[in-house]
């Protein structure tokens, strides 16, 4: 991401603005719980962005460049879900209240400031995914999270789910435990070599 695609401020005013995803930046949603998680972490980083607090709605929104939030490691969005939600432009329109840039606590909706703030009022998705991952485990265990066929990366029904060892990639060097499809356990790649 450049300089340029991270440059956004809310609009000057002095009341909420409904704003749609996907013209200028996108939206990530999650619960507040999920987000306290994450939010201790991130606070200790540097280049963090500021997220919008919904204590009506118990949730939080981070605003991410346009774009960029359904590239960034699209397997681990999916396997987020339903605990955190990518709002984009597509395949509808989605509104998000967005709070005037000075108002930072209250009732309503608001800024979250980090302590290590960049500035920024949009996030970097790849770090935040990065630490959603662990913030839904921490707060709805670790069934909470899809789980992903190391082999094809796709989801897998984890009652028909079986346990091999064999290699994540044709080049690793070691084999490990892996929880596959029962097709993909029939493979070449799923065997131990």
């Amino acid at each position: 991401m450049t300089a340029s695609s991270i440059t956004w401020f809310p609009p000057p005013c002095d009341e909420v603005m409904m704003l749609p995803a996907g013209r200028e930046w996108d939206a990530i949603r999650t619960s507040t719980a999920v987000a306290e998680w994450a939010l201790e972490f991130l606070d200790g980083g540097e280049d963090n962005s500021a997220a919008i607090m919904d204590p009506v709605r118990d949730c939080v929104y981070w605003l991410t460049p346009k774009g960029t939030a359904p590239r960034a490691t699209l397997t681990s969005w999916q396997r987020l879900r339903p605990h955190v939600t990518v709002i984009t432009g597509e395949p509808a329109e989605h509104y998000v209240g967005v709070p005037p840039a000075h108002r930072r606590f209250g009732a309503g909706l608001h800024w979250r400031i980090p302590h290590n703030w960049s500035g920024h009022y949009l996030a970097h998705p790849y770090l935040l995914a990065s630490f959603l991952a662990p913030a839904v485990i921490h707060t709805h265990g670790p069934e909470a999270l899809t789980l992903l066929c190391p082999l094809c990366d796709q989801e897998v029904d984890r009652a028909t789910a079986v346990k091999i060892t064999g290699r994540r990639h044709p080049n690793d060097p070691v084999t490990s435990q892996l929880t596959v499809h029962p097709t993909c356990a029939r493979t070449p790649r799923g065997a131990v070599r």
